[in-house]
């Protein structure tokens, strides 16, 4: 598997883009075969994918952790973009497809319901000529509640977390764990990996058994409010995770990660100044040298890869 980091900025950042991650495997037993997912598109994921010039038309898989805009953004320009007019309608051979230009779109079922009724249908239901729906520009995958999918040989359970409160209901996002199921070497089973997906932090014991499980954690990193002299959080969002919290920074929590949990973490920087080597209060700050510091894998960057 190789992992590409596509952004780990803000949602208007001009310079780290929205937090977003490509995914590219081998399809077992099958050589020269493989498949893109692209974990999250967000509005600037489009640009971010031309300056790191990954063909756009090439992504296989969409994977939407939740509905807000930061996320979903780009879905309407790759359903117009990816739209092939001649060859409309899709044919069937006895129920198999024998053209598929549109990516699968796979996401918590009533997820996928509520991307077309609240996010989508004012956009892509505009085609020219008729009424479009969500199976006109994707091929729409369906995950039920408690229930794991396959990709690539991999077994992935959608791990429920919580986002953002919006008055009073807490918007939900579901970030990915993916566990090798190919078991073809026994004694080279690939590494497990757990992306939270720009979810809000909470106590570890609730996902522990995740954390624990997983070789490498990639999570989001709100970095405003910190104070790196002192080492405090002075404020916080309260929408994502904070630095603050995940290195355990006496006060913000009394909790304190295992190092061994730390250690595994990849840290995606959630604000643009960060990229200016200074804290929220324009303190000189190396966050690379301070993750080291206080235990964690590092800080990713965009265009970074690892191979697992």
């Amino acid at each position: 598997m190789k992992i590409t980091i596509i952004g780990c900025g803000n949602a208007s950042s001009y310079i780290n883009y929205n937090t977003s991650f490509l995914i590219e495997e081998d399809t077992p037993n099958f050589i020269d075969q493989s498949r893109k997912l692209l974990i999250d598109c967000g509005s600037k994921v489009p640009i971010a994918l031309h300056d790191l010039k990954i063909d756009i038309n090439k992504i296989d898989d969409i994977y939407i952790s939740h509905a807000h805009s930061d996320h979903v953004g780009g879905l309407e320009e790759i359903g117009f973009l990816r739209y092939d007019w001649i060859g409309r309608p899709i044919t069937y051979d006895d129920n198999k497809r024998t053209k598929i230009y549109a990516p699968r779109l796979i996401c918590n079922e009533i997820l996928l319901k509520e991307l077309w009724d609240h996010t989508l249908s004012g956009g892509l239901d505009s085609f020219e000529g008729f009424d479009a729906s969500l199976e006109t520009c994707f091929e729409p995958v369906p995950i039920k509640a408690n229930q794991k999918f396959m990709w690539q040989g991999w077994e992935i359970s959608l791990v429920q977390q919580i986002h953002i409160m919006t008055g009073s209901i807490m918007k939900n996002t579901f970030g990915l764990f993916f566990e090798d199921k190919t078991f073809s070497v026994p004694n080279e089973k690939r590494k497990s990996i757990f992306f939270t997906t720009d979810a809000q932090y909470f106590q570890p014991e609730q996902v522990k058994i995740f954390y624990d499980k997983a070789d490498i954690i990639f999570t989001d990193c709100e970095c405003i409010g910190c104070d790196t002299i002192n080492k405090k959080m002075l404020f916080k969002s309260g929408v994502h995770s904070n630095y603050g919290q995940l290195a355990g920074w006496s006060n913000v929590n009394a909790y304190k990660m295992d190092a061994s949990i730390k250690k595994k973490m990849w840290l995606t920087h959630y604000q643009d100044f960060v990229t200016g080597c200074s804290d929220g209060f324009g303190n000189a700050c190396d966050w690379d040298k301070l993750a080291e510091e206080d235990g964690f894998a590092g800080f990713v960057t965009v265009g970074q890869e690892f191979k697992i």
